[in-house]
């Protein structure tokens, strides 16, 4: 006699196998993901439904590395989502493989649920559920007051129903991952734990090192001068924003309890490392407000530890002595850094200035609350960079690329700013280029209602920041379609030795004056000779490897505030939703922490670091670092239960 399926054994089953055809999808039109990053792919799913603690570890250690947006140009849906997908996916196909009848033999011993899961309490849950609300009522004005058109899920601007899934998209992830994480520890707390702890430590890892190759390809490591501030791989600062910031700030605390739980000499050397070169990281993103928050983060840490853990200090004479050197070699090393260079003390000498802009930014964005139901709930989620740039007192648009409304060939409309001479140029459109040895020469296909003036450049660029530079200035006239050919000037863009052999080029192109657009077909790269084509790119594949960069000003895009970001977007109702979940969480976590469950230091660490941090910079427009938030807000409410040490 055949026995039924349970239900809830359908619901996971389906919702695993939805998430891996969506994952495939995305990955069978991704300009970069071929064959072989299909079977990568098939891969993690495997693995993940295999070994989920495995897989969460991945996902929380690739999280940092795991957008490939520059190269591909998707800017909504990207390659994380593509990874969460996949892990997901594994993980409910694991879970309903539990539930089955035949493999209920084949689990371990049932954990105890009434030892090991500690019932959220009230105000937590209020909290959560407020912001819930908050998040879809938000979420629902931000749709409408974008027109309450279908959303471009790859490509759509930051003016467009597309931007408002991009910033909803993170609540909607934790709300699929909440039941996983639960179920990852009923089963097993300690591995649970130590995934959680190996995830944000591989994703320390990977930005140190990605961070430390970036400077050391495209500046020089000990280039402490020139006014070039570390991004690693986060490509949402195409607009500026402070991803690293807020990524270091969530899990540096891991460097510090890494070296404290440290069992072996050997173990301690490299946790000892990973510090010396954090330290580097966070001088070097020339940020004052993670400068700030990690040293005192540091400081509260190791109070924190000594307070909650006076058994575990360790008494080896070599460790603690070990230990004083660490700390006064890390001081040394941060002031002669800082020192080094004159932009670090520029930074520094600046900060009352910079505090004024803010506020004046902070008091434009005010002016957006002029309804009571905008004051209550909010403008909409992913409405900010619209509604306050079209303000008269907001900060101007440098400029916006959109796809033409003609028929025919794939043409895209470059815009420069509206009325502000002093943005022109600071706004391009942009793609990843090959660099070769000898001058070049662009062909550029355009079309312009009016003569405008274009400049085009081919650098030596991570992100952010150019190096060097060959380029072409000039007029389009007014008429039909036209290919222009500019013969680009400039230093040579080849023949370096060392680490500077591996710098990328990208191409860019410019309005250079005001309240003038041009129609785009596209652009050839091509040697002196005008024979070889370095590069040739189009949007018959739509914006796939096109994306768009800023220089020097990024205002419209940013509240850099989270809280009045969360007021302007979510409404008063929201903010405060979001400032009691937080206070419920922080104080649930630092009682808890007190009463054996030290493994809680550095998630406590990073929270209070990022929360103190996010006063000067915003997040919910950083899908990935905000996903990433809500994951240890997560996990701080869903996870405890057992009062001893389980410090994994």
């Amino acid at each position: 006699m055949s026995r039924r399926t349970p239900w809830p054994v359908a619901v996971q089953a389906a919702a695993a196998l939805s998430m891996w055809v969506l994952a495939l999808g995305l990955i069978g039109i991704n300009p970069l993901l071929s064959l072989p990053w299909g079977l990568v792919a098939a891969g993690v799913a495997i693995l993940s439904a295999v070994r989920p603690y495995w897989g969460l570890m991945a996902l929380l250690g690739l999280l940092p590395v795991a957008s490939l947006s520059i190269w591909s140009g998707w800017r909504v849906t990207d390659e994380f989502d593509v990874l969460l997908l996949l892990i997901l996916g594994g993980g409910y196909a694991h879970e309903a493989w539990l539930r089955m009848p035949h493999a209920l033999p084949r689990v371990a011993t049932a954990p105890n649920i009434s030892v090991l899961s500690a019932p959220v309490g009230w105000p937590v849950r209020w909290a959560w559920a407020a912001v819930l609300l908050t998040w879809a009522v938000s979420a629902w004005r931000g749709w409408i007051d974008a027109g309450a058109s279908a959303p471009d899920l790859l490509w759509g601007g930051y003016d467009s129903t597309g931007n408002v899934w991009r910033v909803a998209k993170s609540m909607v992830a934790l709300m699929l991952v909440a039941p996983w994480l639960r179920a990852l520890y009923r089963r097993s707390p300690q591995q649970a734990i130590r995934s959680l702890h190996g995830g944000l430590l591989i994703g320390l890892i990977l930005v140190c090192a990605l961070a430390v190759w970036e400077r050391a390809v495209y500046i020089g490591l000990w280039d402490l001068s020139s006014d070039y501030r570390t991004t690693a791989w986060f490509w949402e600062m195409h607009v500026g924003g402070g991803a690293i910031d807020v990524y270091l700030a969530l899990t540096a605390p891991m460097a510090w309890w890494a070296l404290w739980r440290a069992r072996t000499m050997w173990q301690w050397a490299l946790a000892a490392t990973l510090l010396v070169v954090l330290v580097y990281v966070v001088v070097t993103t020339y940020s004052r407000g993670l400068a700030g928050v990690f040293v005192g983060g540091s400081v509260v840490m190791g109070w924190l530890w000594r307070r909650v853990s006076p058994a575990r200090q360790d008494a080896l004479a070599w460790r603690m002595l070990a230990q004083r050197w660490l700390l006064v070699g890390l001081v040394a090393e941060a002031l002669c850094l800082v020192g080094a260079g004159q932009f670090a003390s520029d930074r520094l000498s600046n900060t009352s200035v910079d505090v004024q802009s803010r506020w004046a930014h902070w008091q434009s964005m005010y002016g957006l609350l002029k309804e009571p139901e905008d004051w209550w709930w909010g403008v909409g989620q992913g409405r900010l960079p619209a509604r306050h740039s079209a303000l008269a007192s907001g900060p101007a648009m440098p400029g916006d690329v959109s796809w033409s409304r003609e028929s025919g060939a794939p043409v895209v409309v470059l815009q420069g700013p509206k009325a502000s001479p002093e943005l022109a140029g600071r706004f391009a459109l942009a793609r990843r280029v090959p660099l070769a040895p000898g001058p070049h020469v662009v062909h550029l296909t355009v079309r312009a209602t009016q003569a405008t003036r274009l400049r085009f450049r081919l650098c030596e660029r991570h992100l952010l920041y150019e190096i060097r530079c060959q380029e072409a200035e000039g007029t389009v006239q007014a008429g039909p379609a036209q290919m222009l050919v500019w013969p680009l000037t400039g230093p040579d863009l080849d023949g370096h030795t060392g680490a500077a052999r591996f710098r990328e080029g990208m191409a860019t192109l410019s309005v250079m004056q005001t309240d003038r657009a041009v129609e785009v077909w596209g652009w050839d790269i091509r040697n002196a000779s005008n024979q070889g084509v370095l590069h040739h790119a189009d949007f018959s594949a739509g914006f796939n490897g096109w994306y768009f960069v800023t220089t020097g000003y990024f205002r419209p895009w940013h509240a850099d505030n989270l809280f009045m970001e969360l007021w302007v977007e979510r409404g008063l109702l929201g903010s405060l939703a979001h400032v009691m979940l937080i206070i419920c969480i922080l104080w649930q976590v630092y009682q808890r922490s007190f009463t054996g469950e030290t493994w809680l230091l550095p998630i406590l660490g990073g929270l209070v670091s990022c929360g103190v941090l996010l006063c000067v910079i915003s997040v919910t427009e950083l899908p990935r670092l905000s996903f990433l938030t809500g994951c240890l807000l997560l996990v701080s409410s869903l996870w405890g239960g057992v009062f001893r040490d389980r410090s994994a």
